[in-house]
């Protein structure tokens, strides 16, 4: 369950870095690209990071070759998706809120390099090299946190006052 609940994350975050963009680059409200783009990047994966991490904890070790009795920090993990998913689902309520969009996806963004960059170095000094953690959970997500910070950026600094 947790590999499906993990490809629809990145399914939802794809699509809102790419919604993101296209609406930056149209003539519409900059308001919108910072709405769909804090929904899709941060909120939804947010919260099914949640659900992987806290209540499909076991498959999801398995899923990270990171098995154990004691999943504490799973749940730790899980905990801090879900304060970043629901602070994405909060600032949509802000009037005007391109601000708090900004803040929650270059938040997330600072929070989807460091994992990237605990996979790196557990794909460098781990004994077993396996393929999917350099590419999907180090290559990929560091790619992914780049463009959300770029995409932060953008919004940030073309937003209509």
């Amino acid at each position: 369950m947790a590999k499906y609940l993990n490809l629809a994350g990145i399914i939802s975050g794809s699509f809102g870095i790419f919604i993101g963009f296209w609406f930056l680059g149209s003539d519409s409200d900059n308001l919108l690209s910072a709405q769909y783009t804090v929904l899709l990047t941060v909120g939804i994966p947010g919260v099914l990071a949640f659900i992987r991490h806290v209540i499909f904890h076991k498959s999801d070790a398995e899923r990270l070759g990171w098995q154990t009795d004691r999943p504490d920090w799973m749940f730790e993990v899980g905990f801090a998706n879900l304060a970043f998913g629901v602070m994405a689902f909060l600032s949509l309520l802000v009037q005007n809120g391109t601000a708090a969009h900004v803040v929650c996806i270059a938040g997330y963004a600072v929070y989807l390099l460091q994992a990237a960059i605990l996979h790196g170095y557990r794909y460098f000094t781990d004994k077993e090299k396996k393929p999917a953690r350099l590419w999907r959970s180090t290559i990929l997500t560091s790619l992914f946190a780049g463009m959300m910070f770029l995409l932060a950026a953008l919004i940030f600094f073309t937003r209509r006052h």
